[in-house]
């Protein structure tokens, strides 16, 4: 019907001609052919007939219409209205099918929603099945869709065995994702009420219940912190809950910080303790954990104040980078460290009974220090762990391992600030699997000074040790915060490049 050489246009200028006495079907075939032939006919054509019924033309304006009210019998309106109330139930996603019939009832053209017919395809499409990675998994996937086309008895045992064991994952999976969500929430009620009752808390004021509510709260955080771990440990690095728990870990440890710091005099588990006393009370009434987060800070005072004790994530083991006072002497020799009563005091991070074979108490790092300037450089490249807003951290590795530790790699984190402000508080965690222990011994200093185009940029440095008996690859994870200019930063990452665990000693 239509011809090559018409567009839509000529075709709907000559439907719609005012001169028209009548309906021209020939030309309105014409445009609706010409529409099913074109490409982006549909979104040309609503576009030209908009425009038509906007015409001060009435008669063109009419015969754009495809709906004329006024011309269109009452069964035709109550189906079309009926339509358009079953496009709101089943597409409700469709705001503007809800917007105009909704426009509809409010001028009063629709008093009544109509009954519509319960039929299937006005049902609401169910929402898209959230993914499971466990039965999304394509490697699984493919090798049980061809045990099940097997005719062959053992290949369908094993499909029926596959498929259990599928099941029994997701179970896991699902249990865990349970357990992470109430632990968090029970962190976040303790920790929220341990606060309010440090801020009204007074030696000579507060009464035997008030203190009593502060003994058993502490020890559920210093409970939660160790379950926290373990969650830690479980967390996929690609799971977008790992900053959540990053952050329960943070909030429990300022808060048993804060209380061991307020509280004096305080009976906690039916002991009476000294605020000095409370400063190491976390690291011998606790169960050790199953991971290692960091380095422990000797309180002695030729080498830290308590005060240098800073966000803290673990029980056995705090990670620090930072919390010396501006200008503090570096940390002793090896010597000094091992005559401080706390290291001497302090148990392995596994107990023996869950230590794995062939572990031993080696992992330990407790009794391990290795000075700065005793550290030779290896001819390994450095790691960079971070590289954003103009601060930067690369991991230095020795060529030695700590004598009589073959199985600790020594590296040095540095830190650089190539940005125009300055960066302050600034605190590096790490993290490993609970086979290995990471130790971070204190930093050089916890502030930058803005980068000068005229001076070196400046840097901090810090030494972390690594112990790793049974060889396994390595992956670290970190947290690094800090404050670049007023704006306060919270990153994490992983780092997992790093030298073969049987050349360690020898780079």
């Amino acid at each position: 019907m239509a011809d090559d050489g018409e567009s839509l246009e000529s075709w709907l200028n000559k439907a719609t001609n005012p001169s028209n006495r009548q309906e021209d079907w020939e030309y309105i075939m014409g445009f609706c052919d010409q529409v099913n032939k074109e490409l982006e006919g549909p979104q040309i054509s609503v576009r030209l007939l908009a425009h038509k019924i906007q015409s001060p033309q009435e008669w063109e304006a009419i015969q754009a219409l495809t709906y004329l009210g006024d011309k269109v019998s009452e069964r035709v309106k109550i189906k079309v209205i009926e339509m358009l109330y079953s496009w709101t139930v089943s597409l409700p996603d469709e705001t503007k099918i809800c917007e105009a019939y909704q426009m509809l009832k409010s001028q009063g053209i629709v008093i009544v929603d109509p009954e519509i017919p319960l039929d299937a395809t006005l049902i609401p499409s169910p929402s898209p099945r959230p993914k499971n990675p466990v039965f999304d998994d394509e490697k699984k996937s493919k090798r049980l869709s061809e045990l099940l086309k097997s005719k062959k008895p053992e290949d369908l045992q094993e499909a029926n065995r596959l498929i259990k064991n599928m099941v029994k994952e997701d179970e896991v999976r699902t249990q865990k994702v349970t357990k992470q969500k109430s632990t968090l929430e029970a962190v976040n009620n303790s920790v929220k009420l341990l606060n309010e009752m440090l801020a009204h808390f007074s030696p000579e004021e507060s009464t035997d219940g008030d203190k009593e509510l502060i003994r058993e709260l502490y020890g559920d955080c210093d409970k939660l912190r160790q379950t926290v771990f373990q969650l830690a440990t479980e967390t996929e690095d690609n799971d977008s809950s790992l900053g959540d728990i990053l952050q329960a870990s943070d909030d429990l440890s300022h808060v048993i910080n804060s209380c061991k710091k307020i509280v004096e005099g305080l009976t906690i588990n039916g002991e009476t303790v000294e605020a000095h006393q409370m400063q190491n009370f976390n690291y011998t009434h606790s169960t050790p954990s199953v991971m290692d987060f960091g380095s422990m800070v000797i309180k002695s005072e030729d080498v830290l104040a308590p005060a240098a004790l800073s966000s803290s994530l673990g029980v056995t083991s705090t990670s620090l980078l930072g919390g010396m006072e501006e200008g503090s002497t570096p940390p002793p020799a090896k010597s000094q460290a091992d005559d401080s009563p706390l290291l001497r005091s302090l148990s392995p991070i596994l107990p023996l009974s869950q230590v794995s074979p062939g572990m031993g108490q080696e992992v330990s790092l407790a009794n391990v220090f290795v000075p700065l300037d005793s550290i030779k450089p290896s001819q390994v490249c450095p790691v960079t762990a971070y590289d954003k807003n103009g601060v930067r951290v690369l991991l230095h590795f020795a060529t030695d391992c700590p004598v009589g530790r073959p199985d600790v790699l020594v590296m040095v984190a540095s830190m650089l600030n190539t940005a125009p402000l300055p960066v302050r508080n600034i605190v590096l965690q790490a993290a490993v699997p609970k086979v290995m222990k990471v130790k971070l011994q204190p930093p050089s200093g916890t502030e930058l000074a803005p980068f000068n185009p005229i001076l070196p940029p400046a840097a901090i440095t810090q030494v972390m040790l690594l112990a790793n008996p049974l060889k396994e690859k390595v992956r670290m994870r970190y947290k690094l915060t800090f404050t670049l200019g007023e704006q306060s930063h919270t990153e994490v990452g992983e780092v997992n490049e790093f030298p073969p665990a049987d050349r360690w000693g020898a780079l």
